[in-house]
């Protein structure tokens, strides 16, 4: 009889009738800090003389041998399995003897130990695809290294490589040469480069290099981080060592220029609004992150989710409209007194609020008055209001909407989110209790955004939040040549 043991890392964990995989404590293997794995992700269980691996309905998936999970599953030795696009183990069948200790005896009546099946060559085959669809989560690269398509079972070369460029966190928009950094690598037979697992690439002489050109891996300019790999191999076909693996994106689409289209009506010729460029998702990747480190450096935030960019890249189509830096400017005094001098909040914050929910224009709409678009019988209910004097939320300069607005945030900011401007900007329209209780429901590690914000209304305010962002301080790459950055009118309040 066969039992099994899952490897994760340095640890095996055998299968005692079952064994669960997940972020929280109470599974048997536990990741506790990423947020790609769900609570309670996988549970593989033992049906007579068979195992089984079902995925609890976790919100990334699961992956074995590359092919994803739906029902049930048996599991085959050597079965390789991903968990969230982030994590792998390895499932593994052992003779039963050697689980309960039994030791054979040789010619000379010492005890030899026993060896666990070699897996066959159809699974060592699968364990060479076993990557591939597995690209596009960000931290798919932190535990499997590209060398893992390899199954190993040792070597006595003691070589060592490590990729020195390109370097981690870079983006490859054109043909790029990989430099390798080797040692002790005259035993090696060849190396072997492979991106998100999947090999691309051989050398089989010192120094080891090769070329990685997007123009042949379109399919990766998704907006995701991928990984870049280096595998040595010995003369016996052993896989020697595993370097740490480098995280690249990459670029292969060309943003073609804003169409200007002449409408004519009688007599008159008016030009259409322009239409902003539509930024790759990799940008949209690169600048949603660069926001939330300048907002909350304090917190970590995974910006990666695919369909998350998506949506802020629609929103941002939205927003990349001329003429919104003039708007911004007439009301630079009363943001930059109210958010910055008054309640020392981050500089940008009043004046990303503001785009996102006015594109300031402080006309009326509906209830919704002012730049911030906060009715009057909340502000007056939570006095808000407080430092308007006579003013009202209509006024046309606007000076009571910034107060109101600066000291609603600076409660829900440092009163409910202890600093966190982004979750902040989700709750916006909530009071403080409410903001209380949402953020009650919310897991303890937010840091993956999408996956923690999953009401319709925070959803969309935080879209927008960042959409509006990423346009009025980048407007160039959004075709809006004639804006600036809003940046120009904040930075003077520092």
């Amino acid at each position: 009889m066969q039992e099994a043991k899952v490897k994760s890392g340095d640890q095996e964990y055998p299968v005692l009738g079952s064994l669960s995989i997940g972020r929280t404590p109470d599974n048997t293997i536990s990741f506790p800090d990423d947020s790609n794995i769900s609570r309670n992700h996988v549970e593989i269980t033992r049906a007579g003389e068979d195992y089984f691996l079902k995925d609890l309905g976790s919100s990334n998936g699961t992956l074995i041998n590359g092919e994803r999970v739906t029902g049930l599953q048996k599991l085959n030795n050597g079965d390789f399995i991903i968990v969230g696009n982030s994590k792998s183990v390895i499932f593994n069948l052992v003779d039963d003897a050697v689980e309960q200790g039994d030791e054979a005896a040789d010619e000379d009546g010492e005890t030899a130990e026993p060896e666990a099946p070699e897996p066959t060559p159809e699974e060592k085959k699968k364990n060479r695809k076993m990557l591939a669809g597995a690209g596009g989560a960000l931290a798919l690269a932190v535990a499997i290294g590209g060398g893992a398509i390899y199954y190993s079972s040792g070597s006595g070369c003691a070589a060592t490589a490590k990729i020195i460029s390109p370097e981690p966190g870079d983006t490859i928009s054109k043909a790029t040469d990989i430099e390798v950094e080797s040692d002790n690598a005259g035993c090696v037979a060849k190396a072997v480069f492979t991106i998100d697992g999947t090999e691309f690439a051989t050398s089989d002489t010192e120094p080891f290099e090769a070329e990685i050109d997007p123009k042949d891996h379109p399919d990766l300019a998704d907006g995701f981080d991928h990984v870049l790999g280096i595998v040595l191999i010995d003369k016996y076909g052993e896989r020697i060592s595993e370097p740490e693996p480098v995280l690249l994106a990459f670029e292969t689409r060309k943003v073609e220029p804003p169409v200007n289209t002449e409408i004519v009506q009688g007599n008159t010729n008016t030009a259409a609004p322009p239409k902003g460029k539509e930024l790759s998702l990799v940008e949209i990747q690169q600048l949603s992150d660069k926001l939330a480190k300048q907002l909350s450096p304090s917190f970590a935030y995974n910006v990666s989710n695919k369909q998350f960019l998506q949506e802020v890249q629609k929103r941002a189509a939205e927003y990349a409209q001329a003429g919104y830096f003039d708007r911004a400017a007439q009301y630079r005094d009363a943001i930059n007194v109210a958010f910055v001098r008054e309640q020392n909040l981050a500089a940008p914050l009043g004046y990303y609020l503001a785009m996102s929910r006015s594109k300031f224009n402080p006309q009326k709409q509906g209830t919704d008055e002012g730049l911030f678009r906060m009715t009057n019988e909340f502000v007056t209910a939570n006095a808000y209001n407080g430092l308007c004097g006579t003013e009202t939320l209509s006024d046309q300069s606007q000076n009571c909407a910034a107060k109101a607005a600066a000291l609603y945030m600076k409660a829900i900011v440092f009163g409910v989110f202890e600093g966190d401007v982004i979750y902040s900007a989700a709750a916006f329209g909530k009071s403080s209790t409410d903001a209380s209780v949402w953020k009650s429901t919310l897991p303890a590690n937010r840091s993956d955004i999408w996956n923690t914000v999953k009401t319709p209304q925070e959803r969309e305010q935080i879209v927008r939040f960042f959409a509006a962002a990423i346009v009025s301080e980048n407007p160039q790459r959004f075709g809006l040549n004639k804006d600036r950055p809003l940046s120009e009118l904040y930075k003077l309040a520092l």
